[in-house]
């Protein structure tokens, strides 16, 4: 896959599932607010470099989006297993979701690095 293609698709999933903690929560809850402005500050990111040529800052926007992907799959993966996401199978699905979104940024990455 191209990275400009990918960091595309990864800037417009970013900015909705950023968008979505807005309207997912009642009330005031400050983790929820703070990883919501986190993704959407990401996909900004994403959204904003997707033209830019090889480059090492490059290579360091797609290891950002390998970690950070991954670290949120890991603790959604954690967080279903111990019973405090969703009480269904059901709630397997984002954290697959953002493990995919991870691996798609360590294989496009790693295959356009700058050396």
């Amino acid at each position: 896959m191209k990275p400009k293609l990918f960091l595309t698709i990864a800037g417009a999933y970013f900015l909705l599932d950023g968008l979505a903690g807005f309207f997912m929560v009642s009330g005031f809850d400050f983790i929820t607010y703070a990883y919501s402005i986190f993704c959407m500050s990401l996909g900004a990111l994403f959204l904003m470099t997707r033209n830019e040529e090889t480059s090492k800052a490059r290579n360091a926007i797609f290891m950002t989006g390998f970690l950070s992907s991954f670290a949120v799959s890991l603790i959604a993966f954690y967080a279903q297993w111990s019973g405090l996401f969703m009480v269904s199978p059901a709630g397997y699905i984002p954290p697959t979701l953002w493990l995919i979104v991870a691996l798609g940024f360590l294989f496009v990455g790693r295959a356009n690095m700058a050396q």
